[in-house]
């Protein structure tokens, strides 16, 4: 089926009139409104789940200003609008709930503006993670936080309106935390700018001036308005890096041991993993052009000799080196020399060093070379679908929430098996103060759009390819339902809240309350991704 075209007054959806279309292609330019029902439904597809709803259409802007020209338009017909970013979500983020509804696809709002001087950089909606990483390597800057692991096709601005965690957040804590100014349009068109630059003739070099209106558009999953542009501060590239691998006989003592070296404040990124998602990470290690690795650490080194050295102790590690383990945690330090990141491995060693024994560092020196890898994870190792959960926790927390999901495990034990699902877990620690605990589901099941256009093509045909499965699907649900439950009785927040996690549900209703009058006054019509955060699923809701 075409994906442009004149839509009929019949076949428009409620609030996607003739009128709004020709509007919108005004100011779109030629093929850039798609209207096909293929590309209508895939767009409202994410990784977990497709919507019940298609969206009516999909705009793609290719600048600020043609932006901004579609949330008026949407403003003008009281039309719900969603923005969509890299795709990357799995908790309904950018899955419609209104009929009608238009999605907005930043991917080519692609502008990058570096101010070494100054040390900020200003990037447009759809830059990745991965291309402003690149871009700034080349003068030898970084932003502080940089990047999830999906940051090849994950934006800054989605990492904004939901949160990102990994590279930089061991020292440097979520995305948010890099972050100085938006340019921010609200639901009626209007653009705003927030921090220092919220004045004429000023520059974005500082975020806090009076209150932090940048805050209030920071995790807000796309509810209070649409982040046009988004300047981060800058820090020199780091020119030392090490890393350290231990593995851990269990869960207790592989968490133990990563809140001691949480408390250090020395580390830069960290991941741990359970057995099961311990051999996925090997298997996209394996599965990647091993010339291409070696040459990939090699140009990550220092200098030629260190780059030689590096590249011998992932031969030698090679990639059968935890297959007996169990936990395995890795971790990696920073400083401007070498030696810097050394002396802070050696600090870290120390802690590590009771709980565990060290091994090969291949893993945190393949993914420091390699940070960006293609989607193969949004699929399991044997086709698997795939749904992340997690709760941020206090440290305190932690050990008591690990039994309580243990204990859950244990008890859906015969229906996992009966239905094909399995759980792993993802570990992390964010800077000296909080912990990410993910578990991650695994159940065969019919490939959805999303899968079908968003893995590496030239992977897909090898990908194993199974039949409907309702009821996996459905005690993945209901599992994850449970697992909620845990989180709200052991105090834990979320990022990516989405669609998904009970945001407003579980405030108090002092701060609930607040949250509904900020809505309201931003967005009165309620019509900017309704039902995000909990607020205006339904027209007038």
């Amino acid at each position: 089926m075409a994906t442009t075209g004149q839509v009929t007054a019949a076949a428009a959806a409620p609030g996607m009139t003739d009128a709004m279309c020709e509007a919108l292609r005004q100011h779109l330019g030629e093929g850039q409104l798609l209207t096909g029902e293929a590309d209508c439904r895939f767009y409202a597809t994410d990784i977990y789940r497709a919507a019940p709803l298609a969206f009516a259409a999909v705009a793609r802007p290719d600048s600020v200003e043609a932006l901004q020209a579609v949330v008026a338009v949407c403003a003008e017909h009281r039309a719900p609008m969603v923005v969509r970013g890299g795709g990357a979500s799995y908790t309904d983020a950018y899955l419609p709930t209104r009929p009608g509804s238009l999605c907005i696809d930043t991917s080519r709002l692609q502008g990058i503006e570096i101010n070494a001087e100054d040390m900020y950089v200003t990037v447009e909606a759809g830059v990745t993670w991965a291309a402003l990483h690149e871009a700034l390597a080349a003068q030898g800057l970084r932003t502080p936080f940089w990047g999830p692991f999906s940051g090849i096709a994950a934006t800054v601005a989605g990492g904004m309106s939901h949160y990102a965690v990994n590279y930089g957040s061991g020292s440097y804590g979520v995305s948010a935390e890099s972050l100085l100014q938006m340019d921010v349009i609200l639901a009626n068109g209007e653009l705003i700018r927030t921090g220092s630059a919220g004045a004429d003739g000023c520059l974005p070099h500082f975020r806090f001036y009076g209150p932090d209106l940048t805050g209030l558009f920071v995790g807000d999953a796309g509810a209070f308005g649409v982040k046009a542009r988004l300047t981060l501060r800058l820090v020199p590239r780091p020119r030392g890096f090490a890393a350290v691998s231990f593995g851990f006989p269990d869960g207790e003592r592989c968490l133990t041991a990563m809140i001691e070296a949480a408390r250090l404040g020395v580390v830069a990124q960290n991941f741990a993993m359970d057995p099961r998602q311990q051999k996925g990470a090997l298997d996209r290690m394996a599965s990647a052009n091993t010339w291409e690795a070696a040459r990939s650490v090699f140009r990550s080194a220092r200098h030629p000799l260190d780059g030689v050295l590096q590249v011998a102790r992932l031969a030698a590690g090679g990639r059968n080196f935890l297959r007996g383990a169990s936990y395995s945690a890795h971790f990696s330090t920073e400083g401007a020399t070498i030696a810097e990141a050394r002396e802070k491995l050696a600090v870290l060693r120390r802690v590590l060093q009771p709980h565990g024994a060290e091994v090969a560092a291949s893993i945190p020196t393949y993914f420091n070379a390699n940070p960006f890898l293609p989607l193969t994870p949004i699929l399991g190792p044997n086709g698997e679908r795939w749904k992340p959960t997690h709760a941020i926790l206090p440290f305190s927390r932690v050990l008591k929430h690990h039994t309580d999901v243990e204990a859950l495990i244990a008890e859906y034990a015969p229906r996992m098996a009966e239905h094909r699902v399995r759980l792993t877990r993802m570990l992390m620690f964010v800077s000296t103060h909080a912990f990410v605990y993910e578990p991650t589901f695994l159940w065969e099941d019919e490939l959805l759009a999303y899968h079908e256009r968003v893995y590496p093509a030239e992977l897909l045909p090898a990908v194993p390819r199974h039949p409907p499965n309702p009821e996996g699907r459905a005690l993945v649900a209901e599992i994850k339902d449970r697992l909620q439950a845990l989180c709200i009785a052991n105090g834990a927040s979320h990022l990516q809240v989405g669609k998904d996690y009970p945001y407003l549900a579980t405030r108090e209703p002092a701060l609930a309350a607040l949250v509904r009058q900020l809505k309201d006054r931003v967005d009165p019509h309620g019509l900017m991704n309704p039902g995000a955060l909990g607020l205006h699923a339904d027209a007038g809701g």
